[in-house]
């Protein structure tokens, strides 16, 4: 699997460029913000991992008991190729942060996600696959503050859409086994109990 890591937060904690997680209030009128660690029936309220199920998979899992994460955000997109003879491209953003509200103030958490994360993936050989890891610095509705997320961009290409998506979903598996391992491996260090 080919990773890039990029930290954009600026050298005193600053936004370094316009990107920014948002993690909007649950149940708020101008967006609507599922809180799946607090809710796990809002899983039926959303469309793509309705018809991703192994989207669906890595949600439950990311936002369940034994993880350190939740998820905040969601994205999925197919890309045709530009060229003939490329492959298709299927992509799936996922913007997350630390389901304990003290560890999102500082960055050490994430780039400690993150150099675990290349790690155990830096072994792996899948040349379909590709992880981008982003440091963001990220704003709370329900408190007016900010502090930090991380934004994992994952694509798998294949010959046809159909092949790239099931490399993704497959693909995506191990995404979701490399979080829940390094959350356990947190949780050990951090001295956080469930």
């Amino acid at each position: 699997m080919r990773v890039e890591a990029i930290n954009l937060l600026g050298s005193s904690g600053t936004k370094a460029n316009s990107e920014i997680i948002e993690v909007h209030s649950q149940g708020g009128e101008e967006t609507e913000h599922l809180n799946l660690r607090e809710d796990p029936s809002a899983f039926a309220r959303i469309t793509v991992a309705s018809q991703h199920p192994p989207l669906a998979g890595f949600l439950a899992a990311i936002n369940g008991e034994g993880s350190l994460f939740s998820t905040v955000g969601i994205k999925i997109w197919t890309s045709d190729p530009l060229k003939t003879g490329e492959d298709t491209r299927f992509h799936s953003q996922v913007d997350l942060i630390f389901a304990h509200q003290p560890f999102n103030l500082l960055a050490d958490h994430y780039e400690d996600v993150v150099r675990r994360l290349v790690e155990l993936w830096m072994k792996d050989s899948a040349d379909s696959l590709t992880a981008q890891l982003e440091i963001l610095p990220c704003r709370f509705a329900s408190s007016s503050s900010e502090g930090v997320g991380l934004r994992i961009v994952f694509t798998a290409r294949g010959g046809s859409a159909e092949q790239a998506r099931t490399r993704w979903g497959l693909g995506l598996m191990k995404v979701q086994q490399a979080l829940l391992f390094v959350s356990r491996a947190m949780r050990q260090n951090l001295g956080v109990r469930e």
